[in-house]
């Protein structure tokens, strides 16, 4: 047990919103960088039942072809909770909100080419250079088949918030699981829809009955989803 590595700091470390020479954009970068350390938290993993993963990759290609989608996320930080949620339309449109406690928001947009973000003030465009960065995790989330979503072993039925889906739970190698504030492994699990084969819930946890999710995102399908870009705004100035 004491050689297993901890949660990585980044899942419990406080987030801080603020504007740096990017425009705001490191935020946006950080932000997501966080979320993906705790939906992938679990590390390198173990070969499980193929099937199993196959049915992963198979509802989260179903999501990329189910047009527009929301993703909204929460973890604790020592400050308190943090909240990111981000909305796609493809092939490309984005937006990706941060709120923290003691922050103003942090919001970042994507339209076409363009991209603009703001946090307590007006929007400002985003450098090109920032704005095609923005654009490849777009396409990465939208359009890009995925592949490397690492081992599933099919968990059966699960309930979430008074709802029946349908679990997949991530297979580590021995002894390479992160522990959590508990002290027990940590696990990620995929809640797929059974009526519409979608992605529902993305939970990050330790393995024990009752544990307090250190991530959970839920995703919804909404079609009246609208995004659109600030063409008025002015450039970014460099910090």
């Amino acid at each position: 047990m004491e050689n297993r590595e901890k949660i990585p700091e980044a899942v419990s470390r406080s987030v801080k919103i603020s504007h740096d020479d990017l425009g705001g954009y490191g935020m946006f970068r950080s932000g997501v960088a966080c979320l993906l350390a705790c939906c992938l938290l679990s590390g390198p993993a173990l070969s499980a039942g193929e099937s199993c993963r196959d049915e992963v990759i198979a509802a989260f290609s179903k999501q990329r072809s189910s047009g527009a989608y929301r993703m909204v996320g929460e973890r604790m930080s020592e400050t308190g909770p943090v909240e990111v949620t981000e909305e796609y339309i493809p092939p490309d449109r984005m937006r990706h909100v941060i709120v923290a406690v003691g922050q103003p928001p942090l919001q970042t947009v994507l339209v076409g080419r363009r991209a603009w973000s703001r946090q307590d003030g007006p929007w400002e465009e985003l450098m090109p250079a920032i704005a095609q960065t923005i654009i490849a995790q777009v396409i990465a989330a939208t359009a890009v088949p995925p592949t490397d979503v690492g081992q599933f072993e099919c968990a059966g039925k699960a309930t979430v918030d008074g709802k029946e889906y349908v679990a997949y739970r991530s297979v580590e190698k021995p002894g390479s699981s992160p522990l959590g504030p508990g002290g027990t492994p940590v696990h990620r699990t995929l809640y797929v829809d059974p009526a519409t084969g979608l992605p529902a819930y993305n939970i990050v946890a330790e393995e024990k009955d009752g544990a307090t999710p250190i991530f959970k995102g839920a995703y919804s399908y909404p079609d009246d989803l609208v995004i659109e870009g600030h063409p008025d705004a002015p450039l970014a100035k460099i910090r």
